[in-house]
Formats: C-alpha cells, sequence, structure tokens
C-alpha cells in the first residue's frame, strides 16, 4: 500500500467554520497528537476550494489513527482543528477482488470477480471499475467489496449504499459554489440543538461582522458558541469561544482589564479590556486563554472608576482541556446572581460540579452584609438583603467542598 494517502479537503470548511474565509496563509497537518500551532507538517499550495492533499505516513506505524488538519488566515486566526479517523493497513500485493449486492454474499471467493489492473497493484492502489447493476431494481442498495493479497489474506468487507432512480428522476447537480453557507448559529454556554440556535442573517464565507444579541444574557462569563450549515446539509464544527458580559451600571467607568490565576502584574498593568463608546448597552469581550496549560486556572476581573479607584477583583474559575489536539474552555462555577425585592438570589447554571458551598454579601467597603449555606442538593438560594440603589456589592461564594470560589461585584440598580 503506498506510504502518501490523498484525501479531498474544502479548505472553505476549514477557514470558514467561523464565516472567515480567505486565502491561508498556513495549511498544517499531524496524527494523533498536537505538536502545537505551527509545528504540524505543512501542506503547501492550497486556496480556498476543494484540494488534493497528499499526506506522508510513511512513518506511522499500521492500526487506528486520526488525521489532524488546521488552517491559519493572513491576520494570524487558525481554524478549529479538523479530524478525520483513518486505519493504515500495509498488505501485500493485491492479487483478487470481488464484490456483491445488498448482503447476498455467496462466501469468499464466490462472488463476483473485480478485473485489476495490468500494473504493480501494491504502487498503484487507486483505480476504478464499474460493477454491473442491470440485474438490480429500483430503490437502495449495498455494494460490498473485499479482496485476497498474495498470502491468501482476506481483507474485511467495506460497503456503501446507493440508489437507483429511473434516470429522468436524476435531478440537474447544482454549480458547486465554495463555502456557500445556508445558516449560521449562534449560542450561549448549553446546546439547543442543530438549527435551534439564534440565526444570524444573511451567512457568507469570507471575513463578515455579524451582529449578536447579549441583552437576554446575564451579566458574567459565558462560552460563545458558533456553527455553519452548508447549503448541502452539511454541518461545521461547533467553535466556542469564552467571553465575559458587562451589563451597564450607573458607576463610571473608565478602565476595565483581567489576569489569570494569581500572575497580577499589578493594577492598570494587566490585559486591558476595550470599552465602547456607549456604556449605556450590554457588551462582551473575548477572555483569551490562549497558552494557557491544560488544567484549572482562575480568571480576574477589575475595574476603574472616573476617579481613578479600582473595584475588587471578580473571580470566576475555568478549566482547559484538550482531547485529540481540541483545546476547550469550560467554566466550572458558572453562578447566576441577582438582587430584587430585597433579596439577593443565587443560582448555578451546572449544578453537577458544586459542593456545598458558604455565600457572603459584603459592601464594597468591606463590611459583611449576610451569609448563608448553600447546600449542593438546592439549586437556588435566596437571602434577605435590601440595599438602596447606587450600592455596589460583593458576592463571594465558596466552596467547600471542592475548595473553589466565586467573587462578584454586583451594582445594585
Amino acid at each position: 500500500m503506498k506510504a502518501l494517502r490523498i484525501f479531498t479537503l474544502g479548505v472553505a470548511a476549514v477557514c470558514a467554520t467561523m464565516a472567515r474565509a480567505q486565502s491561508p496563509e498556513r495549511v498544517e497537518y499531524f496524527l494523533d497528537t498536537d505538536p502545537g500551532y505551527g509545528l504540524g507538517k505543512v501542506v503547501s499550495n492550497i486556496q480556498v476550494g476543494d484540494n488534493q492533499l497528499t499526506f506522508d505516513v510513511s512513518d506511522v506505524p499500521d492500526g487506528a489513527h486520526v488525521l489532524y488538519v488546521r488552517s491559519q488566515d493572513d491576520q494570524g486566526v487558525w481554524s478549529a482543528t479538523v479530524s478525520r479517523p483513518l486505519f493504515i493497513d500495509r498488505l501485500q500485493d493485491i492479487v483478487y477482488m470481488e464484490y456483491f449486492f445488498d448482503g447476498n454474499d455467496p462466501g469468499v471467493g464466490l462472488a463476483t470477480s473485480i478485473a485489476l489492473p495490468e500494473q504493480d497493484y501494491k504502487a498503484h492502489l487507486d483505480f476504478s471499475f464499474s460493477p454491473d447493476i442491470s440485474a438490480l431494481e429500483l430503490g437502495e442498495h449495498e455494494l460490498t467489496v473485499r479482496a485476497r493479497d498474495a498470502f491468501d489474506v482476506w481483507t474485511d468487507v467495506m460497503s456503501r449504499k446507493f440508489t437507483i432512480v429511473e434516470s429522468g428522476d436524476v435531478p440537474e447537480p447544482p454549480t458547486p459554489v465554495v463555502g456557500d453557507l445556508a445558516r449560521l448559529e449562534y449560542f450561549f454556554d448549553t446546546d439547543p440543538g442543530y438549527g435551534q440556535g439564534h440565526p444570524l442573517l444573511n451567512p457568507a464565507t469570507g471575513k463578515n461582522v455579524y451582529q449578536m444579541s447579549f441583552s437576554e444574557v446575564e451579566a458574567g462569563a459565558h462560552v460563545l458558541y458558533l456553527r455553519a450549515q452548508e447549503k448541502s446539509g452539511v454541518w461545521s464544527s461547533t467553535l466556542s469561544r469564552p467571553l465575559y458580559v458587562v451589563h451597564p451600571s450607573n458607576i463610571d467607568v473608565v478602565a476595565m482589564e483581567y489576569f489569570f490565576d494569581d500572575a497580577d502584574p499589578g493594577e492598570g498593568k494587566a490585559v486591558a479590556v476595550s470599552l465602547p463608546n456607549d456604556l449605556a448597552e450590554p457588551f462582551t469581550f473575548d477572555v483569551a486563554t490562549e497558552g494557557l496549560s491544560a488544567g484549572e486556572h482562575q480568571f480576574n476581573l477589575r475595574a476603574q472608576d472616573g476617579t481613578g479607584k479600582w473595584s475588587v477583583l471578580n473571580r470566576e474559575p475555568f478549566e482547559v482541556t484538550e482531547v485529540n489536539g481540541i483545546v476547550a474552555v469550560a467554566w466550572t462555577f458558572p453562578l447566576s446572581v441577582e438582587v430584587s425585592e430585597g433579596a439577593c438570589r443565587l443560582a448555578c447554571r451546572d449544578n453537577a460540579t458544586r459542593g456545598n458551598c458558604q455565600v457572603e454579601l459584603f459592601l464594597a467597603s468591606g463590611i459583611r452584609l449576610a451569609s448563608s449555606e448553600w447546600h449542593a442538593d438546592q439549586s437556588q438560594i435566596s437571602i434577605p438583603l435590601s440595599m438602596p440603589s447606587g450600592h455596589v456589592i460583593i458576592v463571594k461564594v465558596t466552596d467547600t467542598t471542592n475548595g473553589s470560589h466565586v467573587v462578584k461585584r454586583l451594582v445594585i440598580r
């Protein structure tokens, strides 16, 4: 069997999963283990569209593997890493092949033989043959093929389904359009199902700007998910991006910054958040987790008001995981907090990750207002609290079972 495997890859699907298709600056591949962005084997002369890519597997051992491909655009942005399972089996020379239909196996060596090309077949595995379907009725069928090598060893059977229709029923194939999208949708935190997310109007490949609504998304840490569907019905991978939602308040904010874990560089020296011109509307910013190692981490956020005073830190725990080279981020204590009608109400969007908790409410000056126990079997908790508007309270939730904690700065409107 040849050491090179050739696949057809629609690079628009790789580059445009986030609707950013453009000529890739780099396309790379690797098998099984991710060597890191920019460290895979390079595929040259790739353009957006369908490409015949040749991958060198000469040094890969026989057996089951996963091939990964990704691209980088001219802005330095990497696509999602597309994966495809494959099995490498370096057979001896194939000397005989046969086929049968619809599970009617007459026995090994007794099916319809396939004429092999008259050449070194071991070095020329790619060839085609036309099975005789003249005796088959209209409708769905299944073609099964197997082969025998020079040592009389038979391969496993390989089957493909197909449909026979009247010639007049065959539709004219549409003119292919590279990256033609039928739907682009997004959702937060929980997958509602394919086709059930919030649709984005006029989806198209390329670098595009879309308006997403965050009005119904509560303040705090969330994960934004985005996926596309081609007009053929095929869905892309679901891309995820951690983000933080900020709701407007009557407290003047002139700067905002964040850092991870305990690596506080000092006030005014952390990663700056780009603030919109109009702080009267909810806004979001990406939490750039690239470069963080797999494992548990802490996100820390603070804001500066017009007097130059910095707020206490908002803290949100999260976990970075990596599976088959794909990195994902999940907030491990997604906590909802609101104050209304004389009470502070807390709920956790994922109760399975929470143990017994201690809840404490403070003024921004550090004076403790109230505290309560929040048991793991309670989906939410309500703590009596009467505060006039325009005040800031600090909500600290400590998971006494698992050791993590969340700190949220809440403005009473």
